[in-house]
């Protein structure tokens, strides 16, 4: 039976690192308006952020520390038996101090340098967030890359994702690919395109009115919705899209499938209709 993160060893994304030029800067956008804490960073060139399901590292890009996304695990076990998985197919499993995991975590990287971190809640830096804001829970994050088969077949293959949808093009080349390491529709995907980078990344909340009450808090800030509202056919989830000062794009979510174990891939044409049941959609190149 082919080996999955969702059966065997579920993760779930926990935190991003990511790094900006003016860290100060966005993690004041973070700290206000994402309704964060900070627990970590006393320098100009780091910030540690944690809210209500939700963290994020921030460190200056002139630091050299590389961004990376981090997930966490049930327990110790767990693990354990990931790393010892990883490593027999010959993956380097390197040592990471995370100040959102606990000792023991590891990092590994993809075909094109992107860096995955695995490990186990720090748990005093969870006891800060605060159950009081609104829910917006890190859910996933999303990357264009140039070679999708490629990086798509070391998730699935290696690392153990499971592949929730497909989008294929007139030709009949996948052109985007969901990806789940639960039960949640997906917390990790992939598009075919021009260049090498970050998408987005995807807060889900509990319900509709919470995608409306997130929408007032940006619109009492100035910050437009880009791309939305609206329900992605993949997913079948209620979203709008928004940007921080790094111009890091932010998604709001409601409603995310989720898929069984084994189930068979789904296949959605590559259009609008697609990317937005409800209207217009932000097409990427």
């Amino acid at each position: 039976m082919t080996f999955s993160l969702q059966q065997s060893t579920p993760a779930r994304l926990h935190h991003l690192h990511v790094v900006s030029d003016n860290p100060g800067r966005l993690a004041e956008f973070y700290t206000s308006q994402m309704q964060m804490t900070s627990v970590g960073g006393t320098d100009h060139d780091r910030v540690v952020l944690v809210g209500r399901d939700r963290a994020v590292e921030i460190t200056a890009r002139s630091s050299g520390r590389g961004p990376h996304f981090g997930y966490a695990m049930r327990n110790q076990e767990e693990l354990n038996a990931l790393r010892k998985r990883l490593q027999n197919h010959g993956l380097a499993c390197q040592a990471l101090t995370a100040s959102l995991f606990q000792p023991g975590a590891f990092v590994i990287g993809d075909p094109q340098g992107r860096r995955m971190a695995f490990g186990l809640e720090m748990s005093d830096a969870a006891s800060v967030a605060s159950r009081d804001g609104l829910p917006a829970r890190l859910q996933h994050t999303v990357f264009q890359t140039t070679e999708l088969e490629r990086v798509v077949n070391f998730y699935t293959d290696i690392v153990g994702f499971s592949i929730s949808d497909e989008v294929v093009d007139d030709n009949g080349r996948v052109a985007v690919v969901f990806l789940r390491s639960d039960d949640e529709h997906h917390s990790l995907a992939f598009f075919q395109g021009s260049r090498n980078e970050w998408d987005h990344h995807c807060y889900e909340t509990d319900k509709w009115n919470d995608i409306r009450d997130w929408g007032d808090r940006f619109a009492a800030i100035d910050v437009p919705i880009f791309f939305g509202p609206g329900r992605h056919g993949p997913g079948n989830n209620l979203f709008f899209m928004v940007t921080d000062p790094d111009g890091n794009r932010l998604e709001f979510s409601a409603e995310l499938a989720r898929v069984a174990v084994g189930a068979k891939p789904g296949v959605w044409p590559h259009g609008e209709r697609t990317l937005n049941s409800w209207g217009r959609a932000w097409m990427r190149s």
